[in-house]
């Protein structure tokens, strides 16, 4: 009987394509794989018609499913090689890691996943480079392993390695020491059911701890009485985004996309990679040539030489794709990392794979209406007017109610709530297989799962505004049953509710709901009455919640005051704008209330074309008085022209007044007051501030302004003296350094 320990590395193609070669030549009766060993049961289907790499094994805990643990694997991935290899040939195989029915127990509040210890691990590969000379062990391991052409010995050469850095390293503790133990306690396992020649992949790391085993009673007593939790286990799609180090992923790699590359393309990668490349850039199109490729491949080898390179690597055709195809532009080179370096490749998986049936029901739905799962984000403008969009619709909006965000709704400019269109953005991740097995609790199709959260949610929520919003999301989702139970709530609620910032925050969600729910087919006739009374408690009670606040709490109120003038506005009911401008114009002469509160209501009356000009000018006249403190008079400014600039470009009275307020302030004030006008300018649109700039200039040209110079005179009759005056003041406005390079930004 003999073991036969392959030390390689997660995701590498070089170690795949050499632990290929060991097998064949070995010929095992049996394969261990570092992995799960709950996940044994659907180890076969890793080798049916439909999985396409990258996948992962995917294992949770019953009761939790959102502490599930995943095990990607790539077609390069060289435990991937060696299932294939044992279940093409009927070779037994198994995992032979620590179960995770006894990590996830020990771990109840979630934790490291099993291949990413919380005790700090030795960087071997970096010590091993540092001994080589090499300062990038990416690079080294590339080279030395992983782009090696000559196989034989390699995995001998790794463990000699592995056991000289061992030998210097502390022993394992915590996760790690149960988890080889429990890798050398599946390998005596083995012996003794009589298989002869035992062959174990693992990570490079423990093959020095599974080579030489010790006494099996050591290990069974760090094993004994581990606790366990039940799990389930299935594979899912994957992409090679989450297999980078970016994402997260703790054995990931740099580059996906190039290891693929590597794996499919043994011979020539380098010119294959380069063509690729350039196909992308003409895909975009961006010019890159033959000749171009070829330029750049004689580039890279002899950057490679240079370097003392047997061949060019990733970095060498880096720097050659960027000299020669990106013509030294950054952007066309990031394109090539994103989309070949990394790549957004999503795998698939039979249809046999155990899934809840909420997985099916959504599979089953999304193929009758043609959508498919894909990484890449894709935008659909569903017209609710036919069948199909209303349907889409409908599913989109049952997963968002179950917190399966596979669709994002997004807002378009210059179309208004309430159309008969909304737009989607699709994207498929992974985490989302995650998100509707732990929705599954909720029911077995995503209808009954979605009406029962939201009867859930409405059940445990304290606030008006949280059961508008859930009553809006049920009747976006067309469930009858979850609309009829949280409009009782509403209504139960709303007889009591009081403070003015709920009523109002609850006004837009039912505004929406009555206006537009005859779209869907239904619009619930129990919240006119509803949304009248919460209305009538907002106009009275909307003077007194406005005394006396501070600036976040005006802030807030104001936020409050225009959700419910788009209500007003989105119901077109007269009786509801009259009272609604009564309640403003009564805020807006009130001297206890905020400023920003008071310019705020002004805006909205403007908008409303319910202000004349005139009154206005003599609004801004009172508030900008410098009979005022000057914090107050900003706040007004601020409340006034937030959101729009056309406020200030359709009155000229109010902007003279502004103008006059502002060269009125003292050097103190106005240093003071300068990051509040510049946070009330800030929102305008580029267009807005072009026009405000030719405001200026139009009434700057008045006969008050009489030494205002006119644009042809421009060269002639600038004084420079004039000019230096004014740099600081616009170096503070912008907040740049000024003159000489002194910092004077506000």
């Amino acid at each position: 009987m003999s073991v036969h320990v392959f030390g390689i590395r997660h995701h590498g193609p070089g170690c795949a394509r050499a632990l290929r070669a060991a097998l064949e030549a070995l010929g095992p009766d049996l394969l261990l794989v570092e992995g799960p060993p709950d996940a044994d049961g659907v180890l076969p289907l890793a080798h049916e018609a439909g999985m396409r790499p990258p996948v992962a094994l995917l294992v949770y805990p019953k009761e939790a499913p959102a502490r599930a643990v995943f095990y990607p694997f790539a077609d390069f991935s060289p435990e991937w090689q060696a299932l294939q290899y044992a279940l093409r040939r009927r070779v037994p195989v198994r995992f032979l890691d620590l179960a995770l029915t006894h990590w996830l127990a020990r771990t109840p509040e979630g934790g490291a996943a099993p291949d990413e210890p919380e005790e700090e691990r030795v960087d071997a590969i970096g010590l091993l480079a540092e001994a080589a000379g090499s300062a990038d062990p990416e690079l080294w391991w590339e080279q030395q392993v992983e782009r090696r052409r000559d196989v034989l010995g390699l995995f001998e050469s790794i463990r000699e390695a592995m056991t000289a850095v061992r030998a210097e390293a502390p022993p394992p503790t915590g996760v790690e020491a149960l988890r080889e133990a429990s890798m050398r306690t599946r390998i005596r396992a083995a012996l003794e059911e009589g298989f002869q020649r035992v062959a174990v992949v693992c990570g490079a790391w423990h093959v020095p701890a599974l080579a030489e085993r010790g006494p099996a009673k050591a290990d069974a007593v760090l094993l004994k009485g581990l606790p366990r939790t039940p799990v389930e286990a299935t594979w899912i799609p994957w992409t090679h985004s989450r297999l980078t180090f970016r994402s997260g992923y703790g054995a990931g790699v740099h580059a996906p996309g190039w290891y693929r590359h590597l794996w499919t393309h043994p011979e020539g990668a380098a010119i294959r990679w380069a063509a690729e490349a350039a196909r992308l850039l003409r895909g975009e199109d961006l010019d890159a040539s033959s000749a171009s490729v070829i330029e750049a491949v004689r580039l890279a080898e002899g950057l490679a030489a240079m370097r003392g390179l047997s061949s060019p690597g990733l970095a060498e055709l880096n720097d050659a794709l960027l000299s020669v195809l990106c013509h030294g532009e950054p952007a066309p080179l990031r394109l090539i990392r994103e989309r070949l370096e990394v790549g957004d490749v999503l795998g698939e998986v039979p249809e046999g794979a155990p899934q809840v049936p909420l997985q099916r029901d959504l599979q089953a739905q999304a193929k009758t209406l043609r959508l498919k799962a894909s990484p890449e984000a894709k935008m659909l403008d569903l017209d609710l007017r036919e069948e199909g969009g209303r349907e889409r619709s409908r599913l989109f909006h049952r997963l968002v109610a179950l917190g399966v965000h596979w669709a994002v709704r997004r807002e378009e400019r210059g179309r208004k709530t309430g159309t008969f269109h909304e737009v989607w953005e699709l994207r498929w991740r992974p985490e989302l297989d995650v998100s509707l097995i732990e929705a599954s609790v909720w029911g077995h199709t995503l209808e009954a799962a979605a009406a029962a959260r939201l009867r859930h949610e409405g059940d445990g929520a304290k606030e008006l505004a949280r059961l508008t919003e859930l009553l809006d999301a049920a009747l976006l989702a067309e469930l009858p049953e979850a609309v009829e139970h949280l409009l009782a709530q509403v209504q139960a609620q709303a007889a009591v509710a009081a403070d003015v910032q709920h009523l109002m925050e609850a006004l837009p969600p039912l505004a929406r709901v009555s206006r537009y729910g005859d779209v869907r087919g239904r619009a619930p006739e129990a919240l006119r009455p509803v949304l009248d009374a919460l209305f009538a408690r907002v106009v009275v009670g909307l003077p007194g919640a406005c005394a006396s606040l501070d600036d976040e709490a005006a802030g807030t109120r104001l936020e409050g005051m225009v959700g419910a003038q788009r209500s007003v506005e989105l119901l077109e009911r007269a009786d509801l704008r009259e009272d609604w401008q009564a309640a403003l114009h009564a805020l807006v002469e009130r001297d206890g209330v905020h400023g920003r509160v008071r310019g705020g209501a002004c805006r909205l009356l403007v908008e409303q074309g319910a202000l004349a000009p005139d009154a206005l000018q003599r609004l801004a006249g009172l508030a900008l008085s410098h009979a005022r403190p000057a914090p107050e008079s900003a706040a007004w400014v601020e409340g006034l022209v937030e959101g729009s600039g056309l406020v200030l470009l359709h009155h000229d009275g109010l902007w003279t007044a502004l103008d006059r307020w502002l060269a009125g302030l003292t050097q103190e004030a106005f240093t003071e007051l300068l990051p509040l006008v510049r946070r009330a300018f800030s929102g305008f649109q580029p267009p807005e501030r072009r026009a405000m700039g030719e405001k200026v200039k139009r009434l700057g040209s008045g006969a008050a302004h009489t030494d205002v110079v006119r644009p042809g005179e421009l060269g002639m009759a600038l004084v420079r003296e004039r000019a230096d005056a004014v740099l600081p003041v616009l170096a503070r406005v912008l907040g740049v350094p000024g003159p000489g390079g002194k910092e004077v930004g506000a």
